[in-house]
């Protein structure tokens, strides 16, 4: 009996039939360790028929392209910045060329306005300065507006009596004379100036017409009356004839 307990100890013992479940849920996990074991990069390297220098030398090319298509667009980028800063340096030239053109243009236009300034006023004041006592008033003056916002003489005139003396063809001599002077003063007499003092030299040569005729009348007349008196001598005296008229001649 006592060696029938001692078989019955060294022979396996049979599990309850309580842990078989338990046996397979153990079983279970050690499959799913596994397929989690397979999923890491060293067992997948293992599995992968490439080997782990044909996938490193894939992952080196994958990055030198990304590399190069960041090189690109780097040089692209910098480039169509260069360009954008070029077109921007020309638009500020452009501008600053654009806006020195028209301060020289301004600055021009202001030299010019007031050399005419001074030219219109010195004209008229040549005028105003020979006319003397015939000039009838100050010299009236058109004006522009310069870029500076100030008024420019362009143009001037300065009037003056034209008309004759009544009855006194001496003085209106003496006061064409006057008025052609003072038409003509400035250096560059205008058109206008050069009729007035055309039309004073008309009137001038009327003026000196009728003092020559009536002076030509009044030689007439006194050669008339020296001759009627040298007759009257000469019939009171009982000559007459040739000697006394060439005296008479003489004394003409």
């Amino acid at each position: 009996m006592r060696g029938t307990l001692a078989a019955a100890r060294d022979a396996p013992a049979i599990r309850p039939a309580a842990s078989i479940p338990a046996l397979a849920k153990r079983e279970d996990q050690d499959r799913s360790e596994g397929q989690e074991e397979g999923e890491r990069p060293g067992r997948s390297a293992a599995l992968d028929p490439r080997g782990p220098s044909s996938i490193l030398s894939e992952h080196s090319s994958v990055a030198e392209h990304s590399s190069a298509a960041a090189r690109d667009d780097r040089e692209k980028a910098s480039k169509r910045l260069d360009e954008l800063l070029g077109q921007k340096a020309d638009l500020e030239r452009r501008q600053a060329d654009q806006k020195a053109r028209s301060a020289q243009a301004v600055a021009s236009e202001l030299t010019q306005l007031k050399a005419r300034d001074t030219h219109v006023r010195a004209h008229e004041a040549a005028h105003i300065a020979a006319g003397g006592r015939y000039v009838t008033g100050g010299a009236s003056y058109t004006y522009e507006k310069g870029p500076d916002g100030a008024e420019y003489a362009i143009g001037g005139e300065v009037g003056i009596d034209t008309s004759p003396v009544p009855g006194k063809p001496e003085e209106t001599v003496e006061k064409m004379r006057v008025i052609r002077a003072a038409a003509l003063a400035p250096s560059d007499p205008s058109a206008a100036d050069i009729s007035v003092a055309a039309s004073a030299s008309e009137i001038e040569a009327e003026a000196l017409a009728q003092i020559a005729q009536s002076r030509a009348e009044e030689f007439a007349g006194r050669y008339a009356s020296a001759a009627d008196g040298s007759q009257d001598m000469g019939r009171a005296s009982g000559g007459g004839g040739p000697d006394s008229r060439r005296r008479v001649d003489m004394v003409a």
